[in-house]
């Protein structure tokens, strides 16, 4: 049998982002979501919140006394997850520039799939 009728939707989505074929999508948004910090930043992004660089790296601080994201870190999330159309880059033509991180409407979509994995989480840490 022919493997293209075994994944139908290969015959509408031929590249591969990330390694990952098309027809694994699932596994695509895992390995995105699950590197280091992009969950924290998805979750401070949620709810419409608008937040430049500096602030959004004050916040994901808060709490942690050591293991605190690195700016190179931070940097390369953004620029995956805006990449990716989870994240919105905007940039406000001042001076100095303002740049501002806000969640996709595909990045809320995510972030409210993601809202009972975090739930469930917290309550695990908490038995």
């Amino acid at each position: 049998m022919n493997k293209i009728n075994e994944y139908p939707s290969i015959v509408k989505c031929t590249h591969e982002q990330n390694g990952y074929p098309c027809f694994v999508p699932a596994q695509r948004v895992l390995n995105l979501v699950g590197k280091k910090w992009s969950i924290q930043i998805i979750n401070v992004l949620s709810k419409g919140n608008k937040v430049r660089y500096k602030d959004l790296r004050e916040l994901l601080h808060r709490g942690w006394k050591k293991n605190k994201i690195s700016d190179a870190t931070l940097s390369a999330r953004l620029s995956e997850l805006t990449e990716e159309g989870i994240l919105i880059r905007d940039i406000h033509p001042e001076i100095p520039p303002k740049v501002e991180y806000s969640l996709s409407e595909k990045g809320e979509e995510l972030s409210e799939a993601l809202q009972p994995f975090i739930n469930w989480t917290i309550k695990a840490c908490h038995e």
